[in-house]
């Protein structure tokens, strides 16, 4: 066993080298760097506009973090990962499109950017190596300051911090427990490089990313303290520390709501893995000093007595002694928007089915009474003016029923304005506005009209709207909606009748930009200016092509070509990627998208004067169908894809290349074996190996163990001999996806490469099964371009001449033009 091990890491060191980090040629590798589009954030009286720049992907950190249940967390700033971060802040203003620069931020990342309801003020988290700040702008002064002095507690509460609706002050939760000291460095991988191997090595261990906590362990994460943060005057606590979730002011900013966890109670149900939401939680009333007003609700927790403390008396008054009834069931606590400290709940009855919302006002002193009884389950209430709000209860799992109601009188004549699928509960939103208390409210127009703005399809287009809704009478009146050859989005509304708002607008070849609509005057006038992010691919088209898929079945794919694109030389080799539904980056759909440019996708590669094939109707492995099943319908998709695009004159039918990344790289592999469609291959990150993925196919034919055959046939290793074209292998070293992990690529290369076969395998040292990291993504696209180069080159030189000659025109060079590098 020894001296198998140590062949073993010979071969890795003598095999397995990192030929060190590459770069693409300037027009792909520019495209790593660019920042996505500026997110606009108004302030309540639409005067000024944020412009929040975020990092390129590429670019953002990949930190490494702790979980609790769903909870992912850095134990450093005590800041949750995964969240939307911006690299740069400034103004604009709506009228005059004046603009103002913010120069002097600190170092670090903004995060949950908020106006004040004044709109003067935005509040922001500024988030360090160490820890995360509240941060404020004033946009009269143009001054920046920092708030508090106190590190936030982001583990519990997403955004750790809420503002008075006075614009006085911020409630903040603080972490009481942050010592500001950096947590131990986790070990580093030993690669200085991306490994490039000709054969098998064995790789050294895996790094561990992620550390699960245990309960006790999380307390002194969760724990924080609340603490009144004004504007002008020193901060206050309030109350004592607790491990919070939930905390909101009151209208008339005297009170809080707040949730505290009760992590030291046995959880609601047992898991295999803690979680925030399997514990009990207390709900209260606080005033700003934190002293408990009222309590909304203590779930009774059954708690087993120890045998230890009990004897023969205190069993016998056990049983002598009725069980008290558990307090009735509370939830979806709320401040009534319209009234100065009032909380509304819902409320379980007596009866099953029975609902009821119930409330309570200042000074907490007498006892709950009911608003309204319900007949269906509470799903939300939205508050508007004294005479209307908008009431939503859940008809069934499936559908949600929304009602315009009284609140002065909510049992009288509900009307129902609205029926819609869960699914679709965000289809529609109704506009809001601040009241004079500074709450956000449903916007009400001379207590009669209210706003709304979704999203309708027509003809399998998503078309953004608008429409006044006249409470009276229960109709709805168009007012705009977004017309071709552009995609445009209602974004704010800025006045009362609906005559003058701001939308979003793109298409095809210009990018996202902030128009205001003037409708008495017919006028249109662009307030930002974004630039294109992508100057090396302006002017690129993409085109839908429909085409049979061998059975009768429509499929349909995007084809993108490049700029300098002219049919009259000739065909263009073709990159045909083959793309997993949930990976389509577009909100909407609409053949008027301006066109997002994913660098770790194919479309880099326009820019090297090759065109790319997007299909998105290959069914994945693990999907529905037999693994047969499956193939054939790959193989016909793929035949009918060449064929289209030799139709129509675009491919050469002996320069096509496929792609995929994850379940995606498994059907390139497959087709590899059982086709020679394809000239070479690029597979990132795949399942080549089922065996080593012993569950994959549970739902279907059961585990390995219960039908070996399906999973030693849906493995593309068991046919690697029948794979004639070349095959560029990528994984991520830090792949923690089941059954993709990096070894996958190894085993393929190294029967590939004992087969004979051309393969290249390489290994991203800091990437995961998304890359993210600057360096490997840069050496990922270079790769692939050279990958692409040594198969597709050179490409056809234009000249000025009335007639295409026929050595223009693509032939297959011989393989002894492309030498295999070594």
């Amino acid at each position: 066993m020894l001296f198998f091990l140590a062949c073993c890491v010979w071969v890795h060191t003598a095999l397995a080298v990192s030929e060190g980090y590459q770069v693409p040629k300037e027009e792909i590798a520019q495209l790593v760097d660019v920042s996505p589009m500026p997110e606009v954030l108004l302030n309540e009286q639409h005067i000024w506009m944020a412009l929040l720049t975020k990092l390129p992907e590429a670019k953002q950190n990949t930190e490494i973090g702790v979980r609790y249940g769903d909870l992912h967390f850095n134990p450093t700033t005590f800041m949750r990962l995964g969240i939307t971060t911006y690299s740069g802040l400034s103004f604009k203003h709506v009228a005059t499109g004046a603009e103002v620069q913010v120069d002097n931020l600190p170092v670090g990342e903004v995060y949950a950017p908020r106006w004040s309801a004044d709109g003067r003020y935005l509040a922001f988290i500024l988030l360090s190596k160490q820890d995360g700040r509240v941060w404020v702008y004033d946009i009269e002064q143009r001054e920046l300051s920092a708030l508090s002095r106190y590190p936030l507690n982001g583990v519990t509460t997403e955004v750790p911090y809420h503002w008075l609706p006075d614009s006085s002050a911020l409630v903040i939760n603080s972490a009481i427990n942050h010592t500001g000291e950096q947590q131990q460095p986790v070990q580093q991988s030993p690669l200085v490089g991306p490994v490039v191997a000709q054969s098998h090595g064995a790789l050294s261990p895996l790094k561990q990313t992620t550390q699960i906590l245990s309960t006790e362990d999380f307390a002194h994460y969760a724990q924080g303290q609340l603490i009144k943060v004004p504007l002008q005057g020193r901060p206050t606590a309030i109350g004592g520390p607790a491990y919070f979730h939930h905390f909101t002011p009151s209208p008339d900013a005297t009170n809080l709501i707040v949730a505290m966890a009760m992590l030291e109670a046995p959880q609601q149900q047992q898991t295999s893995q803690d979680s925030l939401a399997n514990h009990p939680s207390v709900w209260q009333v606080w005033g700003m000093t934190g002293f408990a007003l009222y309590e909304l609700y203590r779930p009774e927790l059954s708690l087993e007595p120890s045998l230890e403390d009990s004897d023969e008396q205190h069993i016998l008054t056990a049983i002598s002694t009725p069980t008290p009834a558990p307090p009735p069931l509370r939830s979806h606590f709320q401040w009534r928007a319209d009234k100065g400290a009032t909380v509304v709940w819902a409320q379980e009855g007596d009866a099953q089915g029975e609902y009821g919302l119930y409330h309570i006002s200042s000074p907490f002193k007498r006892a709950p009474r009911l608003f309204m009884a319900l007949q269906e389950p509470f799903v939300r209430m939205d508050w508007g003016d004294s005479n209307i709000a908008l009431l939503t209860q859940a008809e069934s799992e499936r559908f949600l029923r929304t009602s315009v109601i009284n609140p002065l009188a909510p049992q009288r004549n509900p009307l129902e304005v609205a029926r819609y699928r869960v699914t679709e509960a965000t289809s529609e939103q109704w506009l809001t506005t601040r009241n004079d208390l500074g709450v956000e409210v449903i916007k009400v127009v001379g207590s009669r009209y209210l706003f709304v703005r979704g999203v309708e399809k027509a003809q399998g287009q998503d078309l953004p709207f608008l429409d006044r809704f006249d409470a009276r009478t229960n109709m709805r009146t168009r007012i705009w909606q977004s017309q071709a050859p552009y995609f445009e989005e209602f974004v704010a509304l800025l006045d009362d009748e609906g005559m003058r708002f701001i939308t979003r607008r793109q298409s095809k070849q210009e990018q996202p930009n902030y128009f205001v609509h003037d409708r008495t005057f017919s006028s249109l006038e662009q307030i930002t200016h974004f630039r294109h992010p992508y100057p090396a691919l302006r002017g690129l088209s993409q085109e839908v092509l429909s085409f049979d898929g061998g059975d009768g079945t429509q499929i349909s794919g995007t084809l993108y070509l490049p700029a300098n694109y002219d049919p009259s030389l000739g065909r263009v080799p073709v990159l045909m990627w083959v793309k997993a539904p949930s990976l389509v980056k577009h909100a909407f759909n609409s053949p008027h998208y301006f066109l997002p440019v994913d660098h770790l996708g194919p479309l880099p590669h326009l820019a090297q004067g090759y065109a790319v094939f997007e299909i998105d109707a290959f069914s994945l492995p693990g999907e529905q169908g037999s693994v047969a099943q499956l193939r054939a319908q790959w193989q016909a998709t793929a035949q009918a894809a060449v064929a289209v695009l030799a139709q129509q004159g675009i491919a050469d039918v002996n320069k096509v290349a496929i792609g995929g990344h994850g379940a995606a790289a498994t059907v390139v592999l497959d087709l590899l074996a059982n086709t020679e469609l394809f000239v070479t291959g690029i597979a990132r990150s795949g399942t080549y190996n089922y065996t080593l993925a012993p569950f994959a196919f549970e739902k279907q034919t059961g585990t390995l163990w219960q039908d070996p055959q399906a999973y030693l046939m849906s493995s593309p290793l068991a046919y690697a001999d029948k794979i004639s074209a070349s095959v560029l292998l990528i994984h991520g070293y830090q792949e923690r996806k089941p059954g993709h992990f990096a070894v996958q690529s190894e085993r393929l290369f190294s029967a590939l490469n004992d087969l004979g076969k051309r393969a290249r395998l390489v290994l991203l040292p800091e990437s995961d099964h998304d890359y993210a990291n600057r360096q490997d993504v840069l050496h990922l696209l270079w790769e692939q371009q050279s990958w692409l180069q040594r198969h597709f080159d050179p490409l056809p030189v234009v000249e000025e001449i009335n007639q295409v000659p026929e050595g223009l025109r693509f032939k297959l060079e011989p393989e002894a033009q492309t030498p295999w590098p070594m």
